[in-house]
Order: C-alpha cells, then sequence, then structure tokens
C-alpha cells in the first residue's frame, strides 16, 4: 500500500494512462457487438460480530427435543474461563476476541453489449468508494 508523495504520483500516472485508453475495443469492425472491460477492486470490511451454529450437534443432549445446538459468536469481548475463578473470587480472563477484518485486491471483468446503459461507473468518477471505505481504511491504517 502506498502513502503521502509516493501515492500522489502514482495514482497522477496511472490517470495519464487510463486518459489514453478508449472506453472500449470495437471487437468486430465495422459494428459495435460487445466491449471487454477491466477494472480492479478493493474490498476492506469488518463483522461486527459472526455467528455460527452448529444444529445437528449430537453431543449436547437436551430432553424433549434431542440435541442441543453449539452456538460460537465472535465480537470485540473479553474472555474469561466458564468455570475457573481467582483466588480472590474473580474472573479468571483467558484473552480478547476482536472482529473479523478483511482486505482483498482483485480484478473483474466483463463483456458490455451495446446500448445507452453500461455496467459499473455509476458516478462518473474514476474510483468509487463506499460509503464506509476511508473509515475502515483509516482504521487498518491505511
Amino acid at each position: 500500500m502506498c502513502s503521502g508523495e509516493v501515492a500522489d504520483k502514482v495514482t497522477k500516472r496511472l490517470d495519464r494512462t487510463m486518459a489514453t485508453v478508449p472506453c472500449g475495443l470495437p471487437v468486430m469492425p465495422p459494428h459495435w457487438v460487445f466491449t471487454v472491460n477491466i477494472w480492479t477492486y478493493e474490498l476492506i470490511g469488518k463483522y461486527e460480530e459472526f455467528t455460527v451454529i452448529d444444529n445437528d450437534n449430537e453431543v449436547i443432549p437436551k430432553p424433549y427435543f434431542g440435541h442441543k445446538g453449539q452456538k460460537y459468536v465472535r465480537k470485540e469481548d473479553h474472555i474469561r474461563h466458564p468455570f475457573k475463578i481467582d483466588t480472590d473470587g474473580s474472573s479468571i480472563w483467558l484473552g480478547n476476541n476482536k472482529p473479523i477484518t478483511f482486505h482483498l485486491t482483485g480484478y473483474s471483468t466483463t463483456i458490455v453489449g451495446p446500448g445507452p446503459k453500461g455496467v459499473g461507473d455509476k458516478t462518473g468518477d474514476g474510483i468509487e468508494k463506499s460509503v464506509m471505505y476511508d473509515d475502515l481504511l483509516t482504521e487498518f491504517g491505511g
């Protein structure tokens, strides 16, 4: 990940390069049949709470209903031992759970047919961001 002057130089150079690339190329001249477009993308996100439930658990029997499903919840929280306590009667802390985060980059390609409505580029800008993108990027140290 670039930052500062290096990021500005790379961005300006990419903008100049992309300005010289046509929006689409006619695949079968002289008629415009379809265009092949390629995008780069970056996904940044986190799950505030992530839950996995095993409803087919045979380890915890439950009268009348057969078995009780196990449930694992991952959210920001302090984790304490389920039954052990310290000598002063307080909980024994095992650690901290942090939210699950992810940061992915990649490429996407599609074929766009002729017509007035294209694919992507909804705002007309070269780079489009979701509402929380900048906040998450700052949180991740970008």
